[in-house]
């Protein structure tokens, strides 16, 4: 039986094609793994540790960028993940919101981790409403509105920003119950 022309070579290319995607989702789940414990690291107020681990993912999200090409769909979650830790660093020590281009990443993986930001925001507005530090906690509000208010009016289909919808619902829930929480707090102090 005769082959085909060209399967040697189709193979070949497709097999290096897969060892690359191989590669890309593997340093992947390692920046989403890093910036999860980088994060953990922030809200147990570990900053010379998460400072550390941030240094890791920075080498890590610059590995990934220069072995994702052609396969960036795939590395979207790891960038999404990469800003959220990176923003909620910049929050904590400067208490300001990141830029795009400060953090070298595209506009789908800013806007998704901007939005995943959020919750790292609501976490820490809680814990100052708990130990009556309502000024910081009003911070961490304004910081979540600006996210939401900047995004609120963007539409997106789901194949170009994956899940922007959902998250941009998830923020907006998450922005009402924190403004809930500070109101109930001011109004427990006779503010």
């Amino acid at each position: 039986m005769k082959q085909m022309p060209d399967m040697t070579r189709i193979e070949r290319r497709l097999s290096n094609m897969q060892e690359r995607k191989d590669r890309v989702l593997y340093i992947s789940r390692d920046v989403i793994r890093l910036a999860g414990r980088g994060i953990t690291l922030m809200h147990a107020k570990q900053m010379g540790k998460a400072r550390t681990c941030l240094g890791q993912l920075d080498r890590l999200a610059k590995k990934l960028r220069a072995s994702e090409s052609g396969f960036e769909y795939f590395a979207i979650p790891a960038h999404q993940e990469y800003v959220e830790a990176k923003a909620f660093y910049t929050v904590l020590k400067e208490h300001r919101l990141a830029s795009a281009k400060e953090l070298g990443v595209g506009e789908v993986a800013y806007l998704l981790g901007m939005l995943d930001l959020t919750g790292e925001l609501k976490r820490e507005a809680i814990e100052a409403i708990r130990d009556g530090e309502l000024e910081a906690a009003e911070s961490y509000y304004g910081l979540m509105r600006s996210i939401y208010d900047s995004t609120r009016s963007m539409r997106f289909a789901n194949s170009l920003v994956p899940e922007f919808r959902r998250k941009q619902d998830t923020a907006r829930i998450q922005v009402e119950s924190t403004a809930s929480e500070l109101l109930g707090a001011k109004g427990r102090m006779g503010i």
